[in-house]
C-alpha cells in the first residue's frame, strides 16, 4: 500500500483548539498536511499551520535530549496511520506525526473557515456546522488528542 508522511498540529490558544472543515475528507480537523522533501515533521507542521491558518506557532514537546554534535527532532505526541481514499491516488495511508503547538503571537485572527473549540465542546461531541450547513462532530482521534492538547498546554 502507498504510504505518505504527514504532520498535524493541534494549535491551543485560550484553552481551545482550532479546527476547520476539511472538504476532501469531510471531517473537522486541525492544521496539517504532507511532509515535503528535505523537511522534518516539525518544519512541515509549522509550515502547514502558517499556510492554512495564517499564524506562526511554536511546537511544544517533552523531548529533552541534547547532544553536542547531533540535532534532535521534537518527539510527536502520537504517530497515527490513517487510511485515506483519494480520487487521484486511490487507497493509501498517511503516517501522521501529531504535534501540539501554541501561537507565537497572542493577537490571533482566525481565517473564516477556522473555529475555536473548547474541551467541554469536545467532551460533549458537539456537532459543528460547516459553511454548507452540514453538522458533524469531530472524529474520535481529534476529540481525544484535542483534549490532551488543551490539558497539556493550558496554563
Amino acid at each position: 500500500m502507498i504510504k505518505h508522511f504527514t504532520s498535524t498540529v493541534f494549535v491551543v490558544h485560550n484553552q481551545k483548539i482550532a479546527l476547520h472543515w476539511h472538504k476532501k475528507v469531510s471531517e473537522w480537523l486541525p492544521a496539517g498536511g504532507h511532509i515535503d522533501k528535505n523537511e522534518t515533521p516539525v518544519e512541515a507542521g509549522i509550515r502547514e499551520v502558517s499556510e492554512e491558518m495564517g499564524i506562526e506557532v511554536k511546537i511544544i514537546s517533552n523531548s529533552n535530549y541534547n547532544f553536542d554534535e547531533i540535532e534532535t527532532v521534537p518527539v510527536p505526541e502520537a504517530i497515527l496511520i490513517e487510511s485515506v481514499r483519494d480520487d487521484d491516488i486511490g487507497e493509501h495511508q498517511h503516517i501522521d506525526f501529531v504535534y501540539f503547538g501554541v501561537p507565537v503571537n497572542n493577537s490571533i485572527i482566525l481565517l473564516s473557515d477556522w473555529i475555536w473549540i473548547s474541551a467541554d465542546e469536545l467532551i460533549s461531541e458537539l456537532k459543528l456546522t460547516n459553511s454548507n450547513g452540514l453538522s458533524k462532530s469531530p472524529p474520535e482521534d481529534v476529540i481525544k488528542l484535542g483534549l490532551q492538547a488543551i490539558n497539556k498546554l493550558s496554563l
